[in-house]
């Protein structure tokens, strides 16, 4: 008899026990399950400073980027960027493009960048582009140039237009909408050369 009593007992302060972990778990959790379910608490904002990006694909460098400040935004996934300098590599590990600009845009899903403002685009044999802004989608897709592109290559030829697209070495490129190109022979004939 006192036996079948302690094993009630037991079993009653068991259940009084897990009852009580149950309502205590209710009361702590209701704070996240009220967030959680809070439109406010899933488009997260963050001020960054000194970001460093770099993406990389069957372990070799691909691209990289440095912004001395930045603002995540976690319902676009996207980080606003200010002061800009970066490299994109070649499959060799190479730096093919180098790059500054005063802001841009980096999408975490598509891998996209935006560089708006006073932009700079050096490629490895020298090619500068300038533009108000360019876009760049990957080492397979051209850079697009967009607002007062200038081009110079070879410090011969000097192109500046509305609009432009480039691969992604800046080695071949197309320029559209309103275009003045001048080419030069050679240094002496570049001397007269003035902004376009």
């Amino acid at each position: 008899m006192k036996r079948k009593k302690i094993v009630k007992i037991f079993v009653l302060a068991m259940i009084l026990l897990i009852g009580w972990g149950v309502v205590w778990s209710w009361f702590i959790t209701r704070t996240v399950r009220k967030n959680s379910d809070d439109n406010s608490m899933k488009n997260q904002h963050a001020i960054v400073k000194n970001i460093i990006v770099t993406e990389t694909q069957e372990q070799k460098k691909y691209w990289e980027f440095y912004a001395k400040s930045g603002e995540y935004n976690s319902e676009f996934n996207s980080v606003l960027l200010n002061d800009v300098i970066g490299n994109f590599y070649d499959k060799e590990g190479n730096v093919v493009v180098s790059f500054r600009s005063n802001k841009g845009t980096y999408d975490e899903k598509t891998k996209k960048v935006v560089l708006n403002g006073d932009n700079l685009f050096v490629g490895k044999d020298g090619s500068q582009l300038f533009a108000d802004e360019l876009i760049w989608q990957g080492e397979d897709k051209d850079i697009l140039a967009n607002g007062n592109v200038q081009f110079i290559q070879d410090n011969k030829l000097i192109s500046k237009s509305k609009r432009a697209v480039f691969n992604s070495t800046l080695t071949n490129f197309k320029i559209i909408d309103k275009t003045i190109t001048k080419i030069y022979a050679d240094d002496d004939a570049k001397k007269k050369y003035t902004q376009l």
